[in-house]
């Protein structure tokens, strides 16, 4: 079998969730020119307007019917991480098996290195349509091609930032009673209404339920850090996350060391060689691969299996794109040091495929049944939507 194409399209996102949505900025960078036919719905004046999060949209094909699925991260535009794919990495596919995926992976890291100075997220999706076509040529599905270690785990409810207690209280009510056994707040990273956030919540939810904050790095000096870590092991949440920026490697040391609450890290610093200096230092008691930063499957299959070695937990981190996070479903069924994976909430990454993840009556996310990643793509509202085809 051989890689014949890799077809990358840019998708707007019409309707965008709130975990979509990023600062916005005008959008003065395509002219009426330079869009293709595909985009012909969208009226000239909204060129200067508010430009749409997007995703990019991989196939990778093959000389068989066999053919690999993946989603790039697009949120603050799709064009980079399109161009990057187009650029660097499919070259090093066209012509080759799709079924080498370890080699392939070496020489995507190695044409980064030569020059390709590859945005972090681009090789993701591709490394996660190779092990699609692996999974559907075995006619099974990709968690049981890796070696399944489960067919279901909790998932807990992601919030997005919001501004006061209130808020975060009542939404994590919501996700109590749509059936989340935990839930994990993104606070406003200002100290002290961070600790009256969690408060509010573990007031809100009672004893007993599970709780995690992520400030998402930066915002807290190191006596910020410590302060807000010991209220939230009064609180009883199971893990402080990134409370300071992810180069900080001695600081995170200092603080796992100092606090008992469980720290969080190497989300951001996201190749799987880079979380080797967590491990090794402990400045993380937890580490944070996905599909989507960590170098597709393959690579976030190496975190956890690294991390193993150490005895310490790779939770995963939702991409926040719906076909990569049921492909980061798959590895968390396949590893069996991941408590959670993590579910952007209240409405989810659902997007571009037609069964999105959802949890049970007991709140599993159950593994797909399907060879290969096991959803249906939307095709329809792809083709909508499309802006480019590169």
């Amino acid at each position: 079998m051989k890689i014949t194409d890799v077809e990358i399209t840019v998708v707007d996102i019409p309707q965008p969730g709130v975990m979509d949505e990023s600062p916005a900025k005008p959008d003065t960078t395509l002219s009426r020119s330079s869009k293709p036919e595909a985009s012909d719905a969208h009226p000239i004046s909204e060129i200067s307007h508010i430009k749409p999060p997007q995703i990019v949209v991989l196939v990778v094909k093959t000389d068989t019917e066999v053919e690999g699925y993946g989603f790039g991260w697009g949120t603050k535009g799709g064009m980079r991480t399109a161009h990057t794919i187009a650029e660097v990495f499919r070259p090093e596919l066209i012509g080759n098996d799709p079924l080498d995926r370890e080699r392939l992976w070496h020489a995507a890291h190695r044409a980064d290195r030569y020059g390709g100075l590859a945005s972090f997220n681009s090789y993701g999706p591709l490394d996660v349509a190779l092990w699609d076509i692996a999974s559907k040529s075995a006619n099974v599905p990709l968690y049981k091609l890796i070696g399944a270690y489960r067919d279901r785990i909790p998932a807990y409810a992601s919030s997005p930032f919001m501004e006061t207690p209130e808020e975060y209280a009542s939404l994590a009510i919501k996700a109590k009673l749509d059936g989340f056994s935990a839930f994990k707040l993104h606070p406003p990273g200002d100290p002290d209404l961070d600790i009256a956030c969690c408060e509010a919540v573990r007031t809100a939810v009672g004893p007993g339920f599970v709780l995690m904050s992520d400030p998402v790095g930066g915002n807290y000096d190191h006596e910020d850090a410590v302060r807000v870590g010991r209220e939230l092991e009064r609180l009883d949440f199971l893990w402080l996350e990134e409370p300071l920026y992810d180069h900080d490697i001695h600081g995170l040391e200092q603080l796992s060391r100092t606090l008992d609450i469980a720290i969080c890290a190497g989300e951001w610093n996201s190749d799987v060689f880079s979380k080797i200096n967590y491990l090794k230092s402990g400045a993380a008691d937890i580490i944070r691969a996905d599909v989507s930063w960590t170098g597709g499957v393959t690579g976030t299959l190496k975190s956890a299996h690294i991390a193993e070695g150490f005895g310490v937990n790779c939770e995963i981190h939702m991409t926040v794109l719906s076909l990569m996070d049921v492909a980061n479903l798959h590895v968390a069924l396949a590893i069996k040091n991941c408590r959670y994976l993590e579910l952007p909430y209240p409405d989810g990454a659902t997007f571009g495929i037609k069964n999105p993840l959802k949890i049970d009556d007991q709140g599993n996310v159950r593994a797909p049944t399907k060879p290969g990643l096991g959803v249906d793509i939307d095709w329809d509202i792809i083709t909508e939507n499309t802006v480019i085809r590169i």
